[in-house]
């Protein structure tokens, strides 16, 4: 008997002994099933999902056992919610899930030892997610069952089980699915920025990217962003939309910048309207650059910027579905959007204290001119700050001599910023327009 096995059987004993009893009975209220909504042509990778529907009443844990022929093959599992979260919210005391690759699937669960929590009544409870590799010709089926089955190192039969609080053994009714294999891969809307952060007040820019896997006649989508933390400042077509028509752009193209009632983007754009024009097929094809800024009172933290079938141009117009035109037909559509992290921004003009000409150097000329414009008419500086050698807000005699003294005498260095750009850390009524020394 497998590892698995021995331990399974001691989970599901303690749920049994808490009873002191064990009944076997088929129950119509407990279905296991197939989500193979998924679809794609030969040598495609898909998801396949094990569910589970218990309207019957509440599972303390299960077992599933999934066999399939060799049209298809499972590359990977993972646990659904129905066993990470039916534990107040957390995982499982166990789950024991196995791949037999070229063979089948088995999981086991026992959502709490003691019987403290179960699997609530409801449908369509996500047992387990497969990627399911398609294997088979195009335009035919594939079936994937659950079976009573020894995989290939055991020696006990797999089990489709689920137990009921109190130790009732229920065997469910099962359900094969089919995966049909054929018809057109998934086309892929995604986002990316330009940076991983941005300060307050500063720009960002996000592409808007295709992932082609035929050619195209035209698209839409919406894209949404947090108004309380950026601010969409304008968007334009990108390489791939310039290039259509001789480098014309695209016959339609609809870029909304302000939707209704949300803040995002809405595009809309056909390629040609009274002729055939068409995107050739290739990744990360650019249809969208946005141009944003992070507002100075953004939130710090993490923004997200996602891509929505709900933003509307003007009412009534009805909200811009996420479409990818085939011309006869669309064709199904993944997105991925993407997050910017708001950093604290730095507020005001940067410079270097003492550098009053504002040559990036400190030498003689610097308290010279200085000297010159507090008492001889010369040039002020675009800055009053860096004047300030001592940063007590004022410019008065002082500051060219504490800074004579620095630079011949060993006296102690101007006041911050001063080895490097920065802001004035302290508030005081001096300006500071401009320093082209300091980014």
């Amino acid at each position: 008997m497998s590892y698995f096995f021995i331990l399974m059987r001691i989970a599901m004993l303690s749920i049994l002994l808490l009873a002191g009893q064990s009944v076997l009975a088929q129950d119509p209220g407990y279905i296991f099933h197939f989500d193979t909504s998924g679809s794609g042509p030969s040598g495609a990778t898909v998801v396949t999902r094990s569910l589970i529907d218990n309207p019957g009443g509440e599972l303390a844990g299960w077992s599933v056992a999934i066999c399939h022929g060799s049209d298809i093959e499972v590359v990977e599992v993972l646990s659904g919610t129905a066993s990470t979260t039916a534990n107040a919210g957390g995982p499982a005391d166990f789950d024991e899930l196995s791949l037999f690759p070229g063979f089948g699937v088995r999981q086991g669960v026992v959502v709490n030892f003691v019987g403290l929590n179960n699997l609530p009544s409801s449908m369509d409870h996500e047992a387990i997610i497969m990627q399911t590799q398609l294997l088979g010709p195009d335009d035919t089926f594939a079936s994937i069952q659950y079976c009573a089955e020894v995989f290939p190192g055991d020696t006990s039969v797999s089990e489709n089980l689920a137990v009921a609080p109190g130790g009732i053994a229920i065997v469910p009714t099962t359900e094969d699915g089919l995966i049909e294999i054929g018809g057109v891969l998934p086309f892929a809307l995604s986002a990316s920025a330009s940076a991983a952060t941005v300060e307050q007040g500063l720009d960002v820019d996000v592409q808007i990217l295709i992932d082609a896997p035929e050619i195209n006649y035209g698209f839409s989508f919406g894209f949404a962003h947090s108004g309380d933390a950026l601010a969409l400042t304008s968007a334009e077509p990108g390489a791939a939309l310039i290039d259509f028509n001789g480098g014309a752009g695209p016959e339609y193209l609809l870029i909304d910048i302000d939707p209704e009632g949300a803040s995002g983007l809405i595009v809309a754009c056909l390629y040609a309207i009274n002729s055939i024009s068409e995107m050739s097929v290739g990744d990360n094809q650019e249809l969208i650059v946005g141009h944003y800024q992070a507002l100075d009172t953004s939130p710090l933290g993490s923004t997200s910027l996602n891509f929505s079938a709900d933003l509307v141009t003007q009412a009534p117009s009805p909200p811009t579905a996420i479409i990818i035109s085939l011309g006869t037909g669309s064709a199904a559509v993944t997105t991925s959007g993407t997050s910017i992290e708001v950093l604290e921004g730095v507020v005001g003009v940067q410079f270097t204290r003492g550098d009053f000409d504002g040559n990036g150097n400190l030498d003689l000329g610097d308290p010279v001119n200085l000297l010159g414009y507090m008492f001889n008419g010369g040039a002020p500086s675009l800055c009053e700050k860096n004047a300030d050698i001592d940063d007590d807000g004022l410019i008065v005699l002082g500051d060219p001599v504490l800074l004579l003294s620095y630079m011949f005498s060993g006296g102690p260095p101007p006041q911050e910023p001063f080895d490097s750009c920065g802001i004035d850390p302290t508030e005081d009524d001096l300006t500071c327009e401009a320093f082209d020394s300091c980014p």
